[in-house]
Order: C-alpha cells, then sequence, then structure tokens
C-alpha cells in the first residue's frame, strides 16, 4: 500500500492564511496528542491551527472556514489592543485586573521605582500598585502574573474543594500551576494538577475544567465512559469543552509577556 504523503506544515498555513485576514499570521502544528482540531488566537503570533496526526489540509481548510466569524472578531480585538505582530507592544499595561470565573476585579495603578522587576501591593479591597520597574512590559507581565497566580489558587482550591463535594467525587491533593498546553490534569493517585489562568475563563468553563479533572479519579483516560461520567455533572459538556479548546482568547494579552519573564 502507498504511503500517504506526509501534511507540510508551513504549505498548509500559507493556504489557510489566504482564508483569514491579511494581517492575521497562521501557523500549524500537528500534535499527536491533539483530540480534535483546535484553533487559537494567539497574542503575538496570530492563528495557530493545531492537527492531529494524520489530518489533511482539507480538513484544517473546512475547520478554519467554519469559524471565519470568531477568527475576524478576535483578530480585530487583538489588533485594537496591539497584539498582532508589528502592531506595537505585544504585552500593553493593564488598567484592570479580572479574574472573571470569580467575578473579581481590581483597578490597577503604577508607581516607578529605582529597582530590578516590580512588585505588586494591595493598595484598597478593589485597589492595585504596581511598583518599581513599570516602563518594562515583561516586568510588569511578571508579578501580575505572579499576584493573579498566588490569588486565583486561593480561589480555585476552595472551588475545587465546594464542587467535589457538589458532585461527589474526591481527590488526593491539589496544586497550581502555569501550565503552558493544559487547562488542568490528575494523576493516578487523584492529585488534581490545575492551571491557575482558568480563573480568567467565564465561570462554566471554569466549573467544567474542575468537573473534568475531578471525573478522572474514576476514569483517568478520555474514553465514552470518562465522558459519560461528566455528562452526569455537566449535561452539554461536549459542547462546552469544545469552546474550551479554543478558549485562550479570554486570557488577558499581558500573560505572553509573563511567558518569557516567569516561566512555569
Amino acid at each position: 500500500m502507498k504511503q500517504a504523503k506526509a501534511m507540510d506544515a508551513a504549505e498548509t498555513a500559507r493556504l489557510l492564511a489566504s482564508r483569514v485576514p491579511e494581517t492575521v499570521p497562521v501557523s500549524v502544528r500537528v500534535s499527536a496528542r491533539a483530540r480534535g482540531i483546535v484553533l487559537r488566537m494567539l497574542p503575538g503570533k496570530g492563528l495557530e491551527v493545531v492537527a492531529p496526526a494524520g489530518v489533511g489540509a482539507g480538513l484544517l481548510l473546512q475547520a478554519v472556514e467554519a469559524r471565519r466569524d470568531w477568527i475576524d472578531r478576535i483578530s480585530r480585538r487583538m489588533a485594537a489592543e496591539g497584539g498582532l505582530p508589528g502592531q506595537g507592544p505585544v504585552a500593553p499595561r493593564p488598567s484592570m485586573l479580572v479574574l472573571t470565573a470569580f467575578s473579581r476585579q481590581w483597578k490597577l495603578s503604577y508607581l516607578a521605582r529605582e529597582m530590578a522587576g516590580c512588585l505588586v501591593s494591595n493598595w484598597r479591597p478593589t485597589e492595585l500598585v504596581v511598583s518599581g520597574a513599570v516602563s518594562d512590559p515583561a516586568a510588569v507581565s511578571a508579578a501580575l502574573s505572579a499576584f493573579c497566580r498566588r490569588r486565583a489558587g486561593e480561589l480555585l482550591r476552595l472551588e475545587l474543594a465546594r464542587v467535589s463535594e457538589e458532585i461527589g467525587l474526591g481527590y488526593s491533593a491539589v496544586s497550581i500551576r502555569a501550565q503552558r498546553t493544559r487547562w488542568g490534569s490528575c494523576t493516578a493517585k487523584g492529585r488534581i494538577n490545575l492551571n491557575y489562568t482558568i480563573a480568567f475563563l467565564p465561570p462554566e468553563l471554569c466549573r467544567l475544567v474542575l468537573v473534568h479533572e475531578l471525573c478522572h479519579t474514576v476514569e483517568l483516560n478520555h474514553s465514552a465512559r470518562f465522558w459519560d461520567v461528566v455528562e452526569k455533572y455537566v449535561p452539554d459538556c461536549r459542547a462546552m469543552d469544545a469552546r474550551l479548546n479554543s478558549a485562550r482568547h479570554y486570557l488577558p494579552l499581558w500573560l505572553e509577556g509573563a511567558a518569557t519573564a516567569a516561566p512555569a
């Protein structure tokens, strides 16, 4: 039998680029771990199309065509905020910090000081002061990321315990991380790892991640049996999981700067 020709990622990216706005760069990445085609709009990078091994360019083209409205909408927002290559700083200095999943927000003020890096201090219950090298976007991003990881970690630990009690599925321990590609994970011993950035997601998507990982304590796979368990607690889990696969646009643009300043 003749072996199928492997997809040329660069050539396929050029084909897909013809179907999106000219200002949006397109890249294609083949992942053996991907369960389906995933489209991500990444600040400073443009549209990333993640394809499972063996998927052809035709299916990727269909996926991009089906999400044209979404791509156009998010690219306009990112362009307005300076989040597309060649359009200014990738990590703009924010005026508000919002943990959407928990309806928590803080107004941000900035104070320049002669020091390396930045510090975040509570000024009032709903106001924070970022002090230090505030003209350095990477330093600001690193400080805000550290604050969010601590604060989101506290909230996520409490919420995981609440959801665990609600659905009757326990876990052995929880840790808060800054995973690059996962919203969460669960070990065979029931230890749950949560990406702190799920606190930036809408509440229903954040809860889906918590339920998803708790369900792994009884089904440590992504089989039909696993999704049947999740569906008991989240009836529309499959549709919501599709939303979750392309949910990075909910994350603030300054997080892209934090990626190099404060690696996980």
